[in-house]
């Protein structure tokens, strides 16, 4: 899946999108052109189909 067919898919921009996957829109805007992350384009799906999609969990270390 490209970049632009994500966006089209869902019909967002990159803003959009980074805020829907939880993550930076300068993320999206790093992806390569002519392919995403392969984790990223099963996310794009699963919202796509109306599922929320898995999203890492941040841990907390204490040193």
């Amino acid at each position: 899946m490209t970049r632009q067919e994500a966006l089209a898919l869902l019909k967002v921009n990159g803003v959009e999108l980074a805020s829907l996957l939880g993550i930076k829109p300068s993320a999206v805007y790093q992806w390569p052109e002519n392919k995403i992350p392969l984790a990223r384009e099963y996310q794009i799906r699963d919202l796509a189909k109306g599922k929320e999609p898995l999203k890492r969990q941040s841990v907390q270390v204490n040193l």
